[in-house]
């Protein structure tokens, strides 16, 4: 997993994530959810291979909740 190319997809899901929140077609529950969903540790620590890959996944998911205001 390339945690880089990771993080720009998920900021990129994010704000789409905030743009169906801010045209009413979703809660902010649901963005919450849909936010938490993607950066659910657990899932993707199955992917990682080494510990260096895990502490920059780490920052990256706060960067990502940082980004959906969820920080």
């Amino acid at each position: 997993m390339n945690v880089d190319l990771w993080q720009k997809a998920a900021e990129i899901k994010v704000r789409e994530y905030r743009s169906l929140l801010d045209a009413g077609h979703i809660t902010m529950g649901e963005y919450t959810e849909l936010v938490d969903d993607l950066c659910d540790y657990a899932r993707i620590e199955e992917q990682l291979e080494t510990e260096d890959i895990k502490n920059k996944v780490v920052k990256a998911i706060d960067a990502i909740k940082m980004v959906a205001g969820l920080l």
